[in-house]
Order: structure tokens, then sequence, then C-alpha cells
């Protein structure tokens, strides 16, 4: 007899209104239970609605379609089973670390000397004895989150959710951190039963994890289930740890930048009744990080393996992925399998200088359909111009899964660098840059 899942999603979408009225579709047919005594890691890129997950588990957001279970029964507001831990820390200044914890206790109205005990138990367990009375701004980031977490324990529930809980610390504070975590899970002294971590770090998850559902973009889906039965404590410097890695390393590449065209991520697949090209949008990242990365293949000689130059310019996996796309989408690159080398445009582009590199942006950016299109619009008036916001709405009739606000972000922010646009933030509006006088 299978046992009873503690949470449960079934076929669950969620669509969110932007301010302009467009919808945007974050999570399509999510499948997905958590059982009792395991880790649960939901992974994937900027986008595909990790946090999302989480937060309808929480009872905080309610999906647009599909069932939230908990213990087998529709979840009805707030997840009573359920603790957080932020990313953000999220302590009061004007508090104690004692106090920050005991405040978590605060709806339960319990006796004074049960919270003592409940807080003095988890001060133990995440290793603050002596840090009772300081306040969040005498403690590093590290010891920051081990009053989140203790705060997130001491409350006594069944399930702990973890969105990107290591992201702001340093490597060798998160390395500590994870371990001290699992350690705390594994020696079953707290309520704590399951675990269902948000991450974009593979390693981490495949630290922490027995189940990593990796999940797709656009919108967000889970694109395949990974069972991880490597014994804990995990070991990331040997074989098996490593092989699991690199398996998940070619899952996400292939779903950020696949072989096939036709599923490329970035692209919205034309309607049967579209003619001509689709219509690209762009990664939310900076042209002048683009190159840096360009100019850190070139040093390789030209050719790199994505997993090793996300390594080498010290940048998440995931951001390396998007500047690599980037950079496809402008023909800088080509990325066969797990390899990313610059092409005969790429090698022209690093050795020019800026002017060089300028002119070459101007016309690798003005070939993209998205960028034509927006041009068309800003010459319907003789002006050039045209608000911000009216961009956006047409944006979101483009690319309707899409953040219309990031993709116009983008827009504005490669077409000033590529001079092709430009944008007056006192008026609001976009231009068209035909070399006009600004003031």
């Amino acid at each position: 007899m299978n046992p009873t899942p503690l949470i449960e999603l079934s076929h669950v979408s969620k669509t969110f209104t932007l301010e302009s009225g467009a919808e945007i579709k974050v999570l399509e047919g999510v499948n997905l239970s958590v059982q009792e005594d395991e880790v649960v890691a939901l992974l994937g890129p900027s986008g595909s609605g990790k946090s999302t997950c989480l937060r309808i588990m929480s009872g905080l957001i309610q999906p647009t379609a599909g069932d939230v279970m908990a213990r087998q029964k529709p979840l009805s507001g707030v997840n009573l089973e359920v603790s957080l831990v932020f990313q953000s820390f999220a302590l009061f200044p004007w508090e104690t670390v004692y106090q920050n914890i005991a405040l978590a206790l605060e709806p339960l109205s319990l006796p004074a000397q049960e919270v003592r005990v409940r807080v003095k138990k988890v001060i133990d367990l995440v290793g603050l004895e002596g840090f009772e009375e300081a306040y969040p701004r005498e403690l590093s980031g590290g010891m920051k989150q081990r009053v989140g977490i203790a705060r997130a324990l001491v409350m006594e529930r069944p399930i702990l959710f973890l969105d990107e809980p290591f992201s702001a610390l340093d490597v060798l504070t998160a390395d500590t951190l994870r371990a001290e975590v699992v350690k705390i899970f594994m020696n079953k002294k707290t309520a704590t039963r399951s675990m269902v971590l948000v991450t974009h770090n593979i390693q981490e998850a495949v630290f922490m994890a027995k189940r990593i559902m990796v999940m797709g973009i656009h919108p967000g889906h889970i694109r395949q289930q990974i069972v991880n039965d490597l014994p804990y404590p995990r070991d990331d410097q040997s074989p098996a740890f490593q092989r699991m890695v690199s398996r998940i390393h070619a899952l996400i590449t292939e779903t950020l930048m696949p072989d096939t065209p036709s599923t490329a991520v970035g692209i919205s697949q034309p309607k049967p009744t579209q003619k001509g090209p689709p219509i690209e949008t762009l990664p939310n990242v900076q042209i002048i990080e683009m190159i840096g990365l360009l100019e850190a293949i070139a040093d390789q000689g030209g050719t790199a393996d994505i997993f090793e130059l996300a390594h080498d310019t010290g940048k998440d996996f995931g951001r390396t992925l998007y500047l690599v796309k980037g950079a496809e989408l402008l023909d800088l690159v080509d990325t066969p399998k797990q390899n990313v080398f610059l092409t005969d445009l790429g090698r022209h582009f690093v050795a020019g200088d800026m002017n060089v590199r300028k002119r070459m942006l101007h016309e690798l950016f003005g070939a993209l359909k998205i960028v034509q299109m927006t041009a068309n619009l800003l010459r319907r008036d003789e002006s050039l111009r045209l608000p911000v916001q009216e961009l956006v709405d047409q944006v979101g009739e483009w690319l309707p899964n899409e953040n219309p606000h990031q993709v116009v972000d983008s827009l504005v922010s490669w077409g000033r660098f590529a001079e092709y646009f430009g944008y007056n933030d006192d008026t609001k509006e976009v231009y068209l840059d035909v070399g006009q006088e600004t003031t």
C-alpha cells in the first residue's frame, strides 16, 4: 500500500495577470507529490516556476487550475504543516536572535516555559549558542541564515520548505550550512519529516535531495524526475556524485539550448497560420556581461565546455546558459550539445575594438524579428517614439507566455548598447535611435 502523500499537486497550472492586463502562464500541468522521509528538489532556471510551486503548496497563492491536496484532503488556506526558510533571511533588525526565533511562536499562544524550551532546542541544533542576545547587524550572512532555519524549525511542523536558502551566501558558508541541514534532517531530532528545496544549483540538489524534479520553462513544467539514491552523507567529489551532476547538466542544457530549433528556449513558436520566422525573446542579461563571456571563450581558444565555462567565470550555471543563449541569438556562438564555440562572426567581434563591436551589434540586433517589429511600431509615428507601456502591451500580444516587462527591459537595454533604440525615462517613451540629438 502506497503511503499517503503529505502534499500532492495534480495538473496544477498558474496564470498571473500583469498590471497591463496581459496574462502570463508560469505553470502548466504540474504533477508532484511529497512523501514522508524524503527531500524533494525543484531544480530549474529562472522562469521555470519553482518558487510559484512552493507557494502553491504552502497555500500562499491559489492555482488557476488543478488540485492541491494535503494528506489527501483539499488544501484550504495556508498549509499549517509547512514552515519556510527564505532566501533573504527576513529578520527583524530591532530584535535579538532569541526574539527573532521566538516571534515565530507568537500566533500559537504557547506558555512562556514551552517557548523557552523550544527556542533553546533549535538554537543548540543550528549552532547559535552564545548569540542569543546578538542583533542581526552583528551577524554574518551564514549566521543570519542559521537564525532563519532555527525560526522555521521552532514551529515543529512536518514539512520544511527551503526557497533558495543558500544562494546569498559565499561558497564555503553555503557548503557548510547545507551539510548541517541534511545532518539535522537525518538525525530526526526535530518535527521535520520532509523537505522541499527550491534551487538553481545542480550540485546543491544532488547533495541534498532524494528526488530531483527538473523543471522546464515557457511555461514552467516538470520535465523529468530523477531519483537520487546516493547514500548520505554524500561526497561531492565521488565519481557517482559527479556522474549525477553531469546527467542533470546535460538535461538542463537540452532544456535551454536544444539541438532542434523547434523547441528552443526563448522562442515562441508560431501559430499554424503565422508566416515567417518565430518571434524571439531576449534573455534577461546585459550585453556587457555577454561580451565578457565571449572574451572568456576566446581566451580558451574559441571553444569551451559550458559547465567548465560557468565554473571558470564564477557564474551560476543557469546564468551562464542565458548569456550563451543571448550570444547564440546574435549568431556570435554555436552550441552543439554541451559545447559552446565562437562563430566566425564571434571571433571577428571579440577581435574588434568598441566601435567595431557597436557596428556589429547594431546589424545583428537589427536582424532579430522582434527588433524589426518594434522598429516598425516606432516608425508609425513621425516622432519615431512610443510610450513604453504601449510597447509592453504589444509585446504581451506577441509573446503571451513571456513577462512583457522583462522582454521590453532587454529590448531597451540591448537596443541602447547597439545604438538602435533609446529610452527617455522622463517621458517614459522608447524611440528609434537615428542619431537625433537628445536633451
